[in-house]
């Protein structure tokens, strides 16, 4: 006997065993998950540690596949051997002679007699069969306590009603719905909870884990944040220089300018994988065009701008700088031209497209290119999208997401004072002509901080802050 508690997952083939092992380890490579019957065909363990200590043990087992035939046959042998139900299953585990043709079950069936709870997993989009009525039935003669998971619960096809009714036909009454695709917060910990309740001995581990966790998503919703964050800083901030009557150079400048932002982006996106345990092949579609690390539609387009319902204006204007514009004049200004330009010389920093025609034409001399607002709020609702969207996403998942943009075009009204700001400081970011690095500045630092906390809770769905049972509650933000 041990004090680290050993569970094991079972049910029949693909209903989403391995999907879970990933799920609750955060390994998108746990195993191996194909439409295929029968993909598990050993079993495999994974640690779960906290600390540096294992707390709890998971045992992938191979599915069922011939429940209905396998009951038959240990009852054959139950008969034959004059030995009760767990005498029989107990020989035909650990007797390859007795297995025949269930060699695959055997395996299962060993690890949930050597196991302290079992999880068995259920596709919730199955219609209950009498296979699976078999299935339990066999599972309960081995006397270890079931836990039922409702797996892939978020499609519109699943049959919970159906599948709560016959667990409690066979005296399963703690079941817990916990979708390995579309992670909701909040599942996990009431997981481990009824795992605790089932085995209540284990409740100091258990306990341990589940606190772990949710410091864990408190801290991987902030990491999220802060990447957005810093991006959001990074574009608004950024200023390219170049001479004003210079068409040539405003379109090489543009053109590296954008080469520039879009890598920017990448980065993001990649970091934003990086923090989820995601890798760059995990493809997202859909309403969300992005894939090996990198967004399928430019950043700087005007149909995708409408694909995020972010209205185009006249800085949008086909040519070299669509999608940029002429932030302010500086050389070549006199004090008298500066004195006729008045208040539109002061304002055209917070309205970056506005007042570019008419500047261009009073002032000779260079120019700060910057991205436009409604390229910018293109940028910001969709690393708002990706950013949502990959909370919600479990690590078994293997079919593409499909999410539409925030309904906030731009983001949060709270995002737009913190945006002028940084408007105000190009020195702010790397994109910036001399700027090398990322800046060391106090209130630089203050506004990212402020900018990331308006991005979690813009990304972050309503109503899921849980907290371990005995845990503190985590910041609200």
């Amino acid at each position: 006997m041990t004090d680290i508690p050993a569970i094991a997952v079972i049910g029949h083939t693909n209903t989403g065993k391995t999907s879970l092992m990933r799920t609750l380890t955060r390994q998108r490579d746990f195993g191996k998950i194909s439409a295929h019957p029968a993909t598990t065909r050993h079993v495999e363990l994974a640690e779960l540690a906290v600390a540096g200590r294992t707390v709890l043990r998971l045992y992938d087992t191979p599915g069922f596949e011939d429940s209905t035939g396998l009951l038959a046959y240990i009852e054959q042998l139950k008969a034959a051997r004059g030995e009760d139900w767990i005498e029989t299953i107990q020989a035909f585990a650990q007797t390859p002679a007795l297995q025949a043709a269930f060699g695959q079950e055997a395996k299962a069936l060993k690890q949930i007699l050597s196991s302290d709870v079992l999880l068995y997993v259920v596709d919730a989009r199955d219609p209950v069969r009498a296979k699976h009525r078999d299935e339990l039935e066999l599972i309960g003669r081995c006397a270890r306590p079931v836990l039922p998971v409702l797996n892939f619960l978020a499609t519109g096809a699943a049959q919970e009603a159906a599948w709560r009714d016959q667990m409690a036909r066979v005296n399963m009454h703690a079941v817990v719905a916990f979708d390995t695709v579309v992670y909701r917060e909040g599942d996990e910990l009431t997981l481990y909870a009824k795992i605790a309740t089932l085995a209540d001995r284990f409740a100091g581990p258990l306990g341990e884990l589940m606190t772990e966790l949710t410091a864990a998503r408190a801290a991987l919703k902030r990491a999220a944040a802060l990447v957005v964050a810093e991006l959001i800083v990074d574009i608004a901030a950024a200023r390219r220089r170049y001479p004003a009557d210079d068409k040539e150079a405003e379109a090489e400048t543009a053109a590296t300018f954008k080469d520039a932002v879009r890598r920017r982006e990448h980065e993001a996106a990649d970091a934003l994988l990086r923090v989820h345990r995601f890798a760059k092949d995990d493809y997202i579609a859909g309403e969300l065009p992005f894939a090996h690390g990198a967004w399928q539609e430019d950043l700087f387009d005007t149909a995708a701008l409408q694909r995020f319902a972010v209205e185009t204006t006249t800085a949008l204007a086909a040519g070299a700088t669509a999608g940029l514009a002429i932030d302010l004049m500086t050389g070549g200004l006199t004090l008298g031209a500066a004195a006729l330009a008045g208040a539109s010389v002061g304002l055209v920093i917070d309205n970056v497209h506005r007042y570019r025609s008419r500047l261009v034409a009073m002032v000779r001399g260079t120019a700060d290119m910057s991205v436009a607002e409604p390229t910018l709020q293109h940028l910001i609702s969709r690393e708002l999208a990706l950013a949502a969207a990959l909370l919600g996403r479990g690590h078994g998942a293997q079919a593409p997401i499909q999410e539409e943009a925030p309904d906030d075009a731009g983001g949060p009204a709270r995002l737009a004072p913190l945006i002028r700001q940084a408007r105000r400081n190009p020195r702010w970011s790397v994109l910036t002509d001399g700027v090398t690095s990322t800046p060391e500045s106090g209130r630089r630092t203050a506004l990212v901080q402020k900018i990331a906390e308006v991005v979690e809770e813009a990304t972050t769905p309503r109503g899921t802050t849980v907290t371990a049972p005995g845990a503190s509650s985590p910041a609200a933000h």
